[in-house]
């Protein structure tokens, strides 16, 4: 498959502060690439971190927001920029490597990326509206299977959320018969709070959000890491195996190709303080985030398995045939 040509330009950037930094970072200013748009839960995680980081780096750290193509406009940026560790990024593992999969692109590959760190796990969960009186996953299959419900949202075609609706029914027996896209997250939660779409995929973070307008509860948790947001939620894996190849994502620090170890092992520190700090656990355990850091090794590790085990559960020859017939 031809490749599709992603980059439009330049997002919007905004400063944290500014100083000057130390160690192997010489400059005066980093730039945090963010391929989503400000307010969502990568962005809300970066600007939570960034203004520690600074504390550690003596310096300035400008969020840049590059969203578009599923996060790819921004990543495909990222792998264009100087290789002096002024830029890095946020790509949230495995979701890029699928979108960077399905598009078939060949003139970059996930692993010219050097990993810095991660500092957050988050995924998906399954989210109802109150008015249909499910608590679990079971009562949902029931519901489907009765026909008191047909519709099922996800984060727009060929989004990793995609594929997930389908796993859901063809191997979950979650027997919807209209899988509808929208645009993001958000219109997802908003389809669900109206009713229009009542069931749906959220983020644990925007689920959390969403559920707070009291009209909306998340009933299933599709990864395998726990969410403190909803302690006693139902458990994907209580229903068949682990989704969590596609549905639970680190948020991956990356540099462009190039970049040296010295240096993004200066960002590390940088993203290690600012993830243990106590302010940002305060921040994780009040609002239900999963806060974690792991360094550079545990990032590449990441990085390196990622593809293959998408490859190895997900038929995307299939998945775009799919996708075909849905147009």
């Amino acid at each position: 498959m031809n490749r599709r040509r992603l980059l439009k330009g330049i997002g919007a950037a905004s400063t944290v502060s500014l100083a000057g930094l130390a160690g192997c970072l010489d400059n005066e200013e980093l730039t945090w690439m963010i391929p989503w748009s400000e307010g969502g839960g990568t962005d809300t995680y970066a600007r939570q971190l960034g203004p520690l980081m600074e504390e550690e780096l003596d310096g300035s750290v400008v969020i840049d927001n590059q969203p578009g193509a599923g996060s790819l406009r921004g990543i495909e940026w990222l792998h264009s920029q100087a290789d002096d560790g002024t830029v890095f990024g946020t790509a949230n593992t495995p979701s890029w490597q699928f979108g960077w999969r399905l598009e078939g692109i060949d003139d970059w590959h996930p692993s010219d990326f050097e990993p810095i760190a991660y500092s957050g796990v988050f995924g998906y969960t399954i989210i109802v509206n109150d008015e249909l009186g499910v608590s679990d996953f079971s009562e949902l299959q029931d519901a489907y299977a009765d026909g008191e419900v047909d519709n099922f949202a996800y984060q727009g075609v060929g989004h990793d959320s995609h594929v997930i609706s389908y796993l859901l029914r063809d191997e979950y027996d979650l027997e919807w018969e209209n899988a509808v896209a929208y645009d993001g997250g958000g219109e997802v939660n908003e389809a669900v709070i109206s009713g229009e779409t009542p069931v749906g995929i959220a983020t644990n973070t925007s689920a959390a959000d969403a559920a707070d307008s009291g009209d909306v509860s998340a009933i299933v948790n599709l990864m395998d890491t726990d969410i403190d947001a909803f302690p006693e939620i139902d458990q994907i894996t209580n229903y068949g195996d682990s989704l969590a190849y596609i549905t639970e994502f680190r948020q991956t620090q990356i540099a462009p190709p190039g970049t040296p170890e010295d240096v993004r092992q200066d960002l590390a520190d940088a993203i290690e303080y600012a993830a243990t700090h106590d302010e940002a656990q305060e921040w994780a355990e009040e609002t239900g985030n999963v806060l974690e850091y792991g360094d550079i090794d545990a990032a590449a590790d990441d990085l390196g398995g990622a593809l293959d085990d998408l490859e190895e559960n997900v038929d995307f020859e299939a998945f775009q045939e799919r996708i075909e017939e849905d147009a």
